[in-house]
């Protein structure tokens, strides 16, 4: 199947918005808005893949004051990742055994373990649920169109 030939960067959204692990959930919320998106990766002090924070997880604190709560105690930690060249099939089945929508593209080779522990690779991009969903419906369009 076509799942297995393409590759996390045949398909990943390209490109990386970030914030830091001290800022506020209500910068979190601004940079969602600004960008259109509904999640980012979380940086350390030493620009470390360190979490991913999304909007669910900006849900679970509406009763506190977004300037009060940072993006470290409610992002998800260790963040999910996956190497650029690793097949599309993997990280669906990642995504899938960890009940997540989104990862972290690494730009180096990986190991599939989704630890998050890759000092020399950076972020490249973030593959999610909504990505794959619009290649399967561009590979089926293509199957009708050629039906025709």
């Amino acid at each position: 199947m076509f799942m297995e030939r393409l590759k996390v960067c045949d398909v990943m959204t390209r490109g990386v918005v970030a914030i830091h692990e001290k800022a506020s959930v209500r910068d979190a919320i601004e940079i969602m808005a600004d960008y259109d998106i509904s999640g980012l990766v979380v940086t350390s002090s030493m620009d470390r893949v360190v979490g991913v924070v999304a909007e669910i997880d900006v849900v679970k604190v509406l009763d506190q004051c977004f300037d009060d709560v940072t993006v470290k105690e409610i992002m998800t930690s260790p963040a999910v990742t996956i190497g650029k060249h690793e097949s599309l099939k993997t990280a669906c089945q990642i995504m899938q055994g960890k009940n997540i929508h989104r990862i972290v593209v690494l730009s180096e080779e990986t190991s599939v373990s989704g630890n998050g522990d890759h000092p020399t690779a950076f972020p490249c991009g973030i593959i999610s649920i909504s990505d794959v969903i619009e290649v399967i419906a561009a590979s089926r369009q293509k199957i009708i169109t050629s039906e025709e």
